[in-house]
């Protein structure tokens, strides 16, 4: 057993699903807001933190990285701005035009798990919400003695999304794994793999070599999961908070659970901080005409409408007379007075005019992308 804790960390974040348009239009699913002021990508990179990884290399996809890095900055919030700190940002499909020229591919991550001499390395993704403590997770893979642990929470079948991986067990305890959609005799419970891994960091080195060798995949985390079932795999189970980002309905119910103070504290507030970009803003202000209910508030906005079950992100304005209920509005938009919202995604620097009603339905919530000016009635 190796004495060292010392882990460096792969971060994918080019899972994509069309059902997250026009959300995702943009922005990776990384940098989708959550909870009034944090992003996707602050859950697994504050898990980092707390395990105090300080190397870490991010893939992402072409066109997706302007809201990364504007959110990221120097990375100081996680504790990558330090002396002996390493973040790398890289593209997915430069590696796979690596690929289809015949050259190495894993070329970057090879040097990258080598350079870090750190014994394990970490393997995670963006799309899933939860808090998990990687030290926890690094104590049982060692007491194990196994190349490869993963993280997996007993969840009913329709949390998972059709492609997400599901691990069974056998009667000795050996682990299998498949899709959800590949699933005959669906269970009560299921085991869904997070698409977190501890792996020993040699053993990642020999299997990315042998995978590149084959042709296979440019894709670290899916070779990973696809092969795993070789391998003798011990499992850790985290029963904390967890969402799973699949879709504008599982999105939107993400976070207005937060407005549960149990969940709220849960996820955000345990032993385990989520950290997120510093704003020095002066606080919202409210009206003496304003009325807020069960709600949460960034920094920065001004209230002066009635807002019922919602949640309203910096720098926000509702004006006199508008009314907000089970509503998401993101960063810097406006609600003018008169309006009515209800059941509805507001993407950031959106204008709302004067008396407009959108209208949605718990259900099928209404998503009004980024920078619109709605003029008309929208209704679902």
């Amino acid at each position: 057993m190796n004495n060292s804790n010392k882990m460096a960390a792969i971060l994918s974040n080019v899972s994509s699903s069309n059902a997250l348009y026009p959300l995702t239009s943009e922005r990776p699913i990384a940098t989708l807001p959550f909870d009034c002021k944090y992003r996707m990508i602050d859950f697994p990179l504050s898990s980092l933190s707390n395990a105090h990884v300080d190397n870490i290399l991010m893939t992402f996809n072409q066109g997706e990285t302007q809201s990364v890095f504007d959110h990221l900055g120097s990375g100081g919030e996680w504790g990558l701005d330090g002396f002996k700190s390493r973040y790398f940002v890289y593209l997915q499909e430069d590696f796979q035009r690596l690929k289809d020229q015949g050259k190495e591919y894993f070329a970057q991550q090879l040097s990258f798990l080598k350079k870090s001499k750190a014994p394990y390395t970490v393997l995670l993704g963006s799309k899933f919400i939860c808090n998990v403590d990687l030290n926890a997770v690094l104590k049982i893979h060692k007491l194990a003695g196994k190349e490869i642990t993963a993280v997996y929470k007993k969840v009913s079948p329709d949390l998972a999304g059709a492609y997400d991986t599901i691990l069974r067990f056998d009667e000795s305890g050996k682990m299998t794994n498949c899709y959800k959609n590949q699933l005959e005799d669906p269970q009560e419970k299921e085991a869904l793999c997070l698409n977190i891994f501890i792996v020993n960091t040699a053993c990642l080195i020999d299997f990315l070599e042998k995978m590149q060798k084959a042709g296979e995949l440019a894709s670290v985390s899916h070779l990973l999961r696809v092969h795993m079932k070789e391998y003798d795999v011990n499992t850790y189970e985290y029963t904390g908070y967890m969402s799973n980002i699949t879709d504008i309905k599982s999105y939107y119910d993400a976070n207005m659970v937060m407005l549960d103070s149990a969940n709220f504290t849960s996820l955000l507030y345990g032993s385990q901080p989520i950290y997120t970009k510093i704003k020095n803003e002066v606080p919202t202000y409210f009206s003496k005409e304003s009325k807020v209910v069960k709600s949460q508030l960034g920094s920065g906005g001004i209230i002066e409408g009635e807002i019922r079950s919602s949640l309203i992100s910096r720098g926000a304005k509702v004006q006199k007379d508008a009314l907000i209920e089970h509503t998401l509005i993101f960063t810097n938009s406006l609600v003018k007075s008169g309006a009515k919202i209800q059941y509805a995604i507001i993407d950031k620097n959106v204008v709302v005019e004067n008396n407009v009603k959108i209208i949605g339905t718990p259900d099928k919530p209404v998503v009004i992308p980024k920078g619109t000016v709605v003029s008309e009635d929208v209704l679902e």
